[in-house]
């Protein structure tokens, strides 16, 4: 995909047009022409990522690629937040998210693949938010340097779900609270920061867990390949029918911790949604 015909300069002072809520000389780029070049490159880039083969790495499970550029009030509100950061900087004006059920290995792994796709280093696109919560949110971003900038952000099924629960909260209580802001009402400020706990702390216990019994499985899958060709003690076929076993009661376990979560979660954002629309 081609460049944009606009220089940074003019991105700029569109940037402070937007920010500045003045009109837009005719001279510059329109905010349309621009989201729409935004638009293309993320659309582009989002079908590059949905081609690659994830069946090798994902199986048959599910996984979503959508693209989105921002809108004039949030980029507005981005740009009044960094009020010396030009237009032409914002890394995820153009935005692309993968989500599926995975687990913290493989997200990684996923991260590896769409960086690999588009030439990039991970270790210099890389922005991963599990280490480093944003108000508790927990996913891992790459910033992409296309014709434009594009943020990529790849989140497990609980960090997506956990995520749009926290959008419509914010909805209701205020946008503020998605960047460190927290209530001055004392029951606000405990359901917000309740709910971050829930993401940085719970559930990330309940992904580490998955993690584990895949990591486990999959030691223990490579052991029994190389003693496949040597005799076997009886005694330690008879522990590792026993890890199987432990290991199937652990997974059940999380499987149905992770349901009973990502449930919680969707009637939360259900309850915010619709106090925002009565609020209409």
């Amino acid at each position: 995909m081609e460049s944009a015909p606009w220089s940074k300069k003019q991105l700029r002072r569109l940037g402070e047009c937007i920010r500045d809520e003045i009109d837009i000389p005719t001279a510059l780029p329109s905010y349309d022409e621009v989201m729409l070049h935004y638009n293309d490159v993320a659309v582009d880039a989002q079908e590059q990522i949905r081609e690659l083969d994830w069946a090798s790495l994902l199986g048959d499970r599910m996984f979503e690629v959508t693209s989105r550029p921002k809108t004039i009030d949030t980029l507005r509100q981005k740009l009044q937040r960094d009020h010396a950061t030009p237009l032409s900087n914002i890394q995820d004006i153009a935005g692309v998210r993968f989500e599926a059920e995975m687990s913290l290995d493989e997200q990684d792994a996923v991260a590896a693949a769409i960086a690999g796709r588009f030439g990039h280093d991970l270790k210099y696109c890389l922005h991963d938010l599990r280490i480093n919560p944003k108000s508790g949110y927990r996913a891992v971003h790459l910033w992409l340097r296309l014709p434009t900038r594009v943020e990529v952000q790849i989140r497990t099924h609980l960090q997506s779900t956990w995520a749009n629960m926290y959008e419509s909260l914010a909805d209701v209580v205020g946008r503020d609270i998605r960047y460190g802001t927290i209530p001055a009402d004392p029951r606000l400020r405990q359901t917000v920061t309740t709910l971050q706990h829930l993401s940085t702390e719970h559930i990330a216990k309940l992904e580490g867990a998955r993690n584990a019994i895949l990591q486990i499985e999959t030691a223990s899958k490579t052991a029994w390949g190389v003693s496949a060709q040597f005799p076997v003690d009886e005694n330690l076929r008879a522990y590792a029918t026993n890890l199987d076993a432990n290991l199937d009661e652990l997974r059940r376990v999380v499987q149905e911790s992770e349901l009973a979560v990502k449930s919680s979660l969707e009637t939360l954002k259900g309850s915010f949604d619709s106090i925002r629309d009565t609020r209409r």
